[in-house]
């Protein structure tokens, strides 16, 4: 594996990191995704402290992710349901021509 380094910046601190080049270019996206939130926050809420900047940021981003699992989840039980209707579907047209 060929890891390489770089240095994000987070909250005006910046965090030395290795990984792969393609680890590394989400961990920069989802860096300007940090920081731009961060800035969201300071104009709407009037918050300049960084580490309630911080907890808001996290705790939205948590939020979303449970929201994304919950709708996987939903999306993956009805696809489910959508098989076990074709499945069906597939053992009667089965039936139907062997009787034939």
């Amino acid at each position: 594996m060929n890891d390489t380094s770089v240095k994000l910046q987070i909250a005006n601190r910046s965090y030395p990191l290795k990984g792969s080049a393609e680890e590394l270019i989400l961990l920069e996206k989802a860096a300007e995704m940090v920081n731009q939130r961060l800035k969201e926050y300071e104009t709407a809420f009037g918050v300049r402290d960084l580490q309630d900047l911080l907890a808001m940021c996290s705790l939205h981003i948590a939020a979303e992710k449970l929201g994304y699992q919950k709708e996987m989840t939903t999306n993956e039980e009805e696809i489910n349901r959508e098989l076990d209707v074709l499945n069906d579907l597939i053992k009667s047209f089965g039936k139907e021509n062997s009787v034939l």
